[in-house]
């Protein structure tokens, strides 16, 4: 199946995701934010720790679904005595409920500011690589 692909997920946020303690994951990089602004509620993503160029075939991940996305903008302040700096950021979070363990068979794009999607197969664990 046809996935959408967030990298650089941490470890930890992905056994929590697993374990159901957390069911919102929330994205701030480029890559990942782009990705995520095509996730419509129902559509499936592949979370893995790989990170954005070093995604191939083989790559195993998280299989979820969107049940939710809610975009953010969040605004920082920087002042001193002779300036002010603000910066913007764009913040997706992404209600999720994962499904199973997948591995990458063929990535379509992986670009910085591209949507990075990727044919992915459910993995069990009888399976031989």
């Amino acid at each position: 199946m046809r996935c959408h692909v967030l990298t650089g997920i941490s470890r930890r946020a992905l056994e929590d995701l697993v374990r159901r303690n957390i069911r919102t994951i929330e994205l701030r990089s480029a890559h990942n934010v782009a990705t995520a602004m095509k996730a419509e509620p129902g559509s499936c993503v592949l979370l893995t720790t790989a990170k954005l160029y070093d995604i191939d075939r083989g790559t195993t991940g998280i299989l979820a679904e969107v049940t939710g996305r809610e975009v953010m903008s969040h605004s920082i302040v920087f002042a001193s005595d002779r300036y002010i700096e603000e910066d913007e950021m764009t913040v997706i979070r992404l209600r999720l409920t994962p499904k199973c363990v997948g591995r990458v068979v063929s990535v379509y794009s992986t670009g910085i500011l591209d949507t990075t999607e990727a044919d992915v197969v459910e993995i069990s664990y009888f399976d031989a690589r």
